[in-house]
């Protein structure tokens, strides 16, 4: 129970949680969208060279407070081990609960799939208009 008591958002102090219903995470929505999406774009679900990275110098890379108190390294195999990341870092700074990062995967790994076949048709010239003959013109 003290456990509970002491939490904190990993927020600003001065940083209200939103207001409004969680519903899912649109983070872990889109970010589960584009690791469907470059998945089938690369063919394989992990990042060029085996590991992605990202940099976060100390005292550099949260431009709310002062940290991290020392150069960090974050690092991920796949695409969906980053986009995982997006999602929790929902839950660290209070804006979300487990479910709405749980369901905003699965509704991304659907957005992201459902995407992907119209892409490829726009893509290949085959176009998105109902009889196949392309896109529709846009304006000239």
């Amino acid at each position: 129970m003290a456990a509970r008591r002491a939490w904190a958002p990993y927020q600003r102090n001065t940083f209200v949680t939103p207001p409004f219903a969680g519903h899912v995470s649109g983070h872990s929505t889109f970010s589960r969208a584009g690791a469907e999406v470059l998945t089938e774009f690369t063919g394989s679900k992990y990042f060029p060279g085996g590991l992605g990275e990202k940099q976060a110098p100390r005292d550099h890379f949260l431009h709310f407070e002062i940290g991290p108190t020392e150069d960090i390294v974050l690092q991920w195999a796949s695409f969906y081990d980053a986009a995982d990341e997006a999602g929790i870092s929902r839950l660290w700074g209070g804006i979300h609960v487990k479910v709405d990062d749980r369901r905003g995967r699965i509704l991304g790994a659907r957005v992201g799939k459902d995407a992907w076949a119209p892409a490829q048709r726009y893509y290949s010239g085959i176009g998105d208009t109902a009889d196949g003959s392309g896109p529709e013109p846009g304006p000239r």
